[in-house]
């Protein structure tokens, strides 16, 4: 059968351009393959195959692979969807619609060392190209970091991780976020991270988007008990278990400056914690210094702006072991309530650089309202500080929980109203308290703590001003800070030194 002029041109016209998509497809390939390649020879990366669809405007690579300095990544695919092509072959730019990574585990492995040579900082990017993507999207990520003994370190898993509007460029690839991006939502199923060798951190699950978090089931345990802890110390170690369920931030951002990372969050809230510590005094003292907490934010090694933040309903339980043959004394603080404004260390240089102020209201022993005021200045070198407070109703039963296992000591009557104001340096503090009790004695315990010494305790009850206490008393407090121990020591001297003026 003889074909028609006319069907023959079309038929023509179909292998022409079927000629032509194939060289095309050839042409995208080889120049994609060459913008892959400077893409991944820049971080030293490899793959095994590229397939590229130029009708389907797809590619796909496979089996990709990195390792270098004790570091590993690995991809079982990378697909990318409705590539721009003519923009590619015009202008060598490359805009992707979609790019999806499955499977992506990062391994770091602390026991090996960086066995490839750096790049010399004068050396310029071989990477010219422009890359925008307007979503990208993570599937089932592993990230782990293992010790010498290839224990993990850290664990985490990711059921999703996207990315809006990512951009990438020569100027982005320098910094250490190799991207700009608009918007982000990832899913975060798993997270275990060993602090230290005495305790270990875990979260349940982290779901965030577009600046708010929440942190579900968060825990920092010991990896021993008590008895045990004690052997892994060479000095007094707090042991450590906190929890809680829930943390918000409600619109955190972040950002890198001179590789330094930056945080900044207006409203954070932390729900219903639970904190015990426990402190075996039968060890050797701790001979470090420790800094105050001003000092501490001030050097931290990054940056945070935190407006406020919101602990709600907490529980902290502070148990300290003196005696081999005593349990641990113990004080407790319920329904915690606190917040901390102007949690920050950016911008120190500035002349209206704002204090830190924390308030808090709770229940010592769970019965005796304590209300405190603290405020310091995170840029001041000498760490001044202010520190106030109100307590009221401790009976001598609540009192005991910790003095009787502690000291040796017992109480009887009650304090009716305790006030202090202090304020201090590094160095030194002083301040003022007023405190008001009714019929207050004490008892010196004997050594096994079964009965009263009776010597003891007349002598003590003789140097006790222990009639009732009407009138608060005024009592200056001058306070030498021991800087081989925390503020919490500090603010106990205060105490301490205030309530045995008062009292004697």
């Amino acid at each position: 059968m003889k074909l028609s002029r006319k069907t023959v041109i079309v038929l023509a016209s179909l292998v022409v351009l079927g000629i032509v998509l194939v060289i095309l497809n050839y042409v995208a390939e080889n120049k994609l393959s060459k913008a892959l390649d400077s893409v991944l020879v820049e971080a030293g990366a490899s793959y095994e195959d590229l397939d590229v669809n130029l009708l389907g405007r797809s590619v796909e690579l496979k089996e990709v692979k990195l390792k270098r300095a004790g570091k590993t990544i690995e991809v079982s695919s990378i697909q990318v969807d409705d590539i721009g092509v003519i923009e590619y072959l015009r202008t060598g730019n490359i805009e992707i619609e979609e790019l999806l990574i499955n499977d992506l585990r990062f391994l770091v492995d602390n026991g090996k060392k960086d066995t490839v040579a750096s790049k010399p900082s004068g050396e310029k990017s071989k990477f010219k190209e422009n890359i925008s993507i307007e979503k990208l999207r993570l599937q089932n990520a592993e990230v782990r970091m293992i010790r010498n003994d290839s224990a993990d370190k850290l664990y985490s898993k990711f059921s999703i991780f996207e990315l809006q509007k990512v951009k990438i460029d020569s100027n982005t690839i320098k910094t250490a976020v190799p991207f700009e991006y608009e918007q982000y939502k990832f899913q975060n199923d798993s997270l275990f991270f060993e602090i230290n060798d005495l305790h270990t951190l875990s979260v349940e699950s982290i779901n965030a988007e577009n600046g708010h978090f929440e942190v579900v089931a968060l825990k920092m345990l010991p990896r021993y008990s008590k008895a045990e802890h004690q052997q892994h110390i060479p000095y007094e170690k707090d042991r450590y278990d906190f929890s809680l369920p829930n943390i918000q931030l409600k619109n955190l951002t972040w950002s890198f400056k001179n590789d330094t990372l930056h945080l900044f969050n207006p409203y954070t809230e932390i729900n219903r914690f639970n904190l015990k510590i426990y402190r075996d005094k039968l060890q050797p003292d701790d001979p470090r210094q420790k800094p105050l907490y001003s000092e501490v934010i001030r050097n931290l090694p990054i940056k945070i702006a935190f407006d406020s933040i919101v602990l709600q309903e907490g529980y902290i339980l502070y148990e300290e072991r003196t005696q081999t043959s005593r349990p641990p004394g113990s004080v407790d603080f319920g329904n915690f309530d606190a917040t901390i404004y102007n949690f920050t260390n950016i911008g120190m240089e500035k002349p209206d650089f704002p204090k830190t102020e924390i308030d808090v209201q709770t229940r010592l022993f769970e019965r005796a309202p304590l209300n405190v005021h603290w405020e310091f200045d995170i840029s001041d070198a000498a760490d001044r500080f202010q520190i106030s407070g109100n307590m009221a109703d401790i009976a001598s039963a609540q009192i005991n929980e910790f003095l009787k296992p502690a000291m040796n000591v017992t109480a009887s009557g009650s304090i009716e109203d305790l006030d202090f104001n202090f304020s201090g340096n590094d160095d030194s503090g002083s301040g003022d308290m007023q405190l008001s009790y009714n019929d207050f004695k004490v008892e010196v315990l004997k050594r096994d703590g079964s009965e009263k010494n009776g010597f003891l305790s007349a002598i003590a009850n003789l140097v006790i001003d222990n009639t009732t206490s009407e009138d608060k008393k005024y009592n200056d407090v001058q306070v030498t800070r021991d800087k081989k121990k925390s503020f919490w020591n500090y603010l106990w001297l205060f105490i301490r030194n205030g309530a045995i003026k008062t009292l004697i």
